[in-house]
């Protein structure tokens, strides 16, 4: 086996767990599950919005 096959296999795996990572955090995104990390903008989990969530009730 030529000493290059390994690498080659090693970068495809690498590869693939990148393309991987990139489209879960696409699909996320579009969803508007994930954080920006702007909490002043952003009243998802109310970390540091100025705004109170509002109650929900059951």
């Amino acid at each position: 086996m030529p000493a290059f096959l390994g690498n080659l296999i090693v970068i495809l795996i690498l590869a693939a767990a990148v393309f991987l990572i990139t489209r879960s955090m696409i699909r996320s995104g579009k969803e508007g599950s994930h954080c920006t990390g702007n909490c002043s903008t952003c009243g998802g989990c109310g970390g540091g919005s100025k705004k109170p969530r509002k109650q929900v009730n059951k």
